[in-house]
């Protein structure tokens, strides 16, 4: 009863209060609004995210395991043994079959086993793996004849939890992202209120209020504020993501839960937002509160006199008011511009979505190391013939460290503060070893042309001195090549002591240098590309030069096979069996499906692209409450000041250009707010997506800096007009005002 009675007492008086001083706390409903629409869309997008994945891996895939290469022991084993144990209780297959494929040179056939298991859902499925595991595989595993042990690949249908489980991370970083950013907003708008109301609480506290109280208060406040918006913002929610997913035309559903998660995160932030200024308000003195309130702690000293009646008014009066209330505007300024800049953000964040899902990565990986035959212009003809390959590749390569090499180019051809190495027996030249050798045909000249060059792919087929080079390492650009210039690459041609085997990268090159005595071969650029991903710099070579540069023969025993985006999962399995069945005949072949074109499905599913423009367009959204709560309270302050010039001389027209002055230099500043911090945090994210997040996954897609312009432009003309009008409006409303107040006066005298 005490704590129902403690409930009833708060939120009554959290109510009266708001909705008694509704101006105040209107920009609280506009921001607590958004922020529920931020957690609640996408709480029920990503939700319904799952779902869409798991109607995919039901429909693109009929087995959960395919175990390679079992023989014909094996294979008739398998048959005897789940005839012999259909009607036991550890029985987990429900259906199963096999691919046979005959190999010309050994005469004899291999099989693969794909198996579909007995459960109903993917706990039950792990479990009866386990089973599978025990019961067959390891049999099947006594059987071979070599003594090796076989391969099996789960698909996506049986590592559904482990996608969750990626998908579960991506939503706690999401959701604690978002938390922080709201708590942050919450803050800005909070002390936004108290500056201009210290006076309120210092009396407040004069009478006893302490943290607690202050707390307890301010919570309430904002919960009342919550409940009030909760409805609204949840239909909101449920509508932006019912329309997004019927866009797509996949299925859609909103369970309570999702609802209930969206007031957890929205009570999580109102307890954060309000918990840091009031304990910060706590350890304010009550007098020091009382004494600000003609906004002097806002007010920066001059640290010198100015004589503002032997000059220009209003002009420079203003000019000077800007000056001192100069803490406060880079307060307003910063605070305002940032969720500008972040609008901006997060647009190029669903530019690089759609980038990474436009990029086609190889469906299958065929590994011929072991092959008798060995990859040959016939080879990939034939693979072209097959139905569904779009383009082959193949890889010869060979890194600098492992070689224990390096290039030399001269300075003049490198970036300034590039961190190369600057070798002590070579005045003007630069070495590095983040550098990786490959062997170039036909193919890889199809798949540079993809990118951005200069020069020509072709010359170094037809001569050895040519090379094709990126200019930059670690996406990061490092050389200011052109066409002509040339690169040393160094072999080893003596070693007068050893190299400490535990040294890498910059410290390994260095002690190479100390250590070893090298010979370098001169070659020159004949092409330059620009944009390809890049962790060492790749350099493409001649076959002979490769081999003079690695003294390894060329081999081409790493095959990557793209195929038609097009494919059904059917289709892609049996062109698996189809590259399987080419790969007999050149002999221990192996084939490995990457599941690519699937995961590019699932991705494109998640409309990524289209959450981070939303995000994008809520964020823009808050700038507007930000400029105009701040610039109507902090006006609302002046109007004495204004009042006090208006008694002393100055005109109606003076006072209102002092408002127009203001709000222009608000707006130039805002304009270069706008375009420098845009800046500044768009290319830190294009560094940290580029560069940093790269270089710890070792996956590689190069990102091009990018500041979309309708992005710069509504943002700009965003916040110059929010820094114009939130000055200029007060003014308006203080005329107004004032003229109601003067018909008062001149009312009272005629009567």
């Amino acid at each position: 009863m005490a704590l129902l009675s403690y409930l009833h007492k708060s939120l009554k008086m959290a109510f009266k209060n708001v909705f008694s001083n509704l101006g105040q706390y209107a920009v609280f409903f506009a921001a607590i609004l958004i922020i529920q629409v931020f957690f609640g869309s996408l709480t029920v997008i990503l939700y319904n995210n799952d779902l869409t994945e798991w109607e995919r891996v039901e429909e693109e895939y009929t087995y959960h395991v395919v175990v390679r290469n079992l023989n014909e022991s094996q294979e008739l084993w398998m048959e005897n043994s789940n005839a012999t144990v259909i009607a036991s209780s550890y029985r987990v297959i429900d259906t199963w079959w096999v691919e046979e494929y005959y190999d010309e040179f050994d005469d004899e056939s291999t099989f693969d086993l794909y198996i579909y298991l007995k459960g109903s859902d993917t706990d039950t499925w792990n479990e009866e793996f386990d089973i599978l595991y025990d019961q067959y595989l390891v049999q099947l595993n006594r059987l071979s004849e070599d003594g090796s042990s076989l391969t099996y690949e789960k698909t996506p249908l049986l590592n559904f939890d482990t996608n969750m489980l990626y998908n579960r991370i991506i939503y706690i970083i999401a959701m604690v992202a978002l938390v922080v950013l709201s708590v942050f907003l919450l803050v800005v708008l909070y002390n936004i209120r108290i500056n201009h109301y210290k006076f309120i609480y210092g009396i407040y506290m004069s009478f006893g209020a302490d943290f607690k109280k202050l707390f307890e208060t301010a919570f309430w406040e904002m919960f009342s504020v919550a409940s009030v918006t909760f409805l609204p913002a949840t239909g909101i929610s449920i509508l932006i993501s019912y329309l997004l997913f019927m866009y797509k035309g996949l299925e859609f559903s909103c369970p309570i839960w999702t609802l209930i998660l969206t007031a957890v995160y929205c009570l999580i932030v109102i307890l954060a937002a309000v918990w840091f200024p009031m304990r910060v308000m706590a350890t304010k003195w009550p007098n020091s509160l009382i004494n600000a309130e003609d906004n002097s702690n806002l007010v920066s000293s001059p640290r010198r006199s100015f004589d503002i009646f032997g000059t220009k008014f209003p002009f420079q009066y203003e000019v000077f008011s800007t000056w001192r209330f100069r803490t406060y505007n880079l307060r307003l300024l910063v605070s305002a511009v940032i969720f500008t800049s972040l609008f901006i953000c997060g647009l190029y964040v669903a530019e690089i979505t759609r980038v990474t899902l436009a990029n086609e990565d190889a469906q299958f990986e065929i590994d011929m190391s072991d092959s008798i035959l060995g990859f040959s212009e016939d080879a990939r003809d034939e693979l072209y013939q097959i139905e569904g390959v779009t383009l082959v590749t193949q890889s010869n390569t060979a890194d600098a460290t492992t070689l224990a090499t390096h290039i030399r180019v001269k300075s003049n051809l490198t970036v300034s503060f590039s961190n190369l190495v600057v070798p002590d027996n070579a005045d003007g030249y630069r070495v590095t070893n983040e550098v990786q050798f490959r062997a170039l045909d036909e193919d890889m000249i199809t798949q540079l042309e993809e990118y951005e060059y200069v020069g020509d792919l072709t010359a170094p087929l037809t001569d050895d001195s040519m090379i094709i080079v990126a200019d930059s390492i670690n996406n990061t650009k490092k050389f200011k090549y052109e066409v002509g210039d040339t690169i040393e690459i160094a072999t080893i041609s003596k070693r007068n002591k050893a190299v400490d085997a535990n040294l890498s990268g910059i410290t390994l090159l260095r002690e190479q240098l100390e250590c070893y005595e090298f010979e370098y071969h001169t070659y020159t650029i004949a092409a330059i590309i620009y944009d390809i991903p890049t962790l060492k710099m790749p350099i493409y070579l001649s076959e002979a030069s490769y081999e003079v540069v690695t003294g390894e023969e060329v081999t081409f025993d790493n095959i990557q096979i793209y195929v038609d985006q097009s494919l059904t999962a059917a289709e892609v399995l049996e062109l698996e069996s189809e590259l399987k069945s080419w790969g007999t005949y050149y002999g221990n072949v192996k084939v490995t499906n990457t599941h690519s074109l699937f995961y590019s499905l699932v991705n494109e599913d998640k409309q990524y692209d289209e959450i981070f423009t939303l995000v994008a367009i809520l964020l823009l959204c808050i700038s507007p409450m930000i400029w105009f709560f701040s610039q109507m309270l902090y006006y609302l302050k002046r109007e004495n000041e204004f009042t006090i010039l208006q008694s002393i001389g100055a005109m109606g027209s003076d006072i209102r250009k002092l408002y127009l002055v203001g709000g222009i230099f608000m707006g130039v500043l805002s304009f270069i707010f706008c375009i420098g911090l845009g800046y500044f945090l768009s290319y830190l994210l294009y560094h940290f997506v580029n560069v940093t997040i790269p270089s710890l996954t070792l996956s590689y897609i190069r990102y091009e800096f990018y500041m979309p312009w309708y992005a710069i432009v509504l943002s700009v003309v965003m916040s110059v007009a929010c820094g114009f009008l939130s000055a200029y409006l007060p003014y308006v409303s203080y005329m107004r005002r004032k003229s109601k107040t003067l018909a008062v006066e001149e009312s009272g005298v005629s009567a």
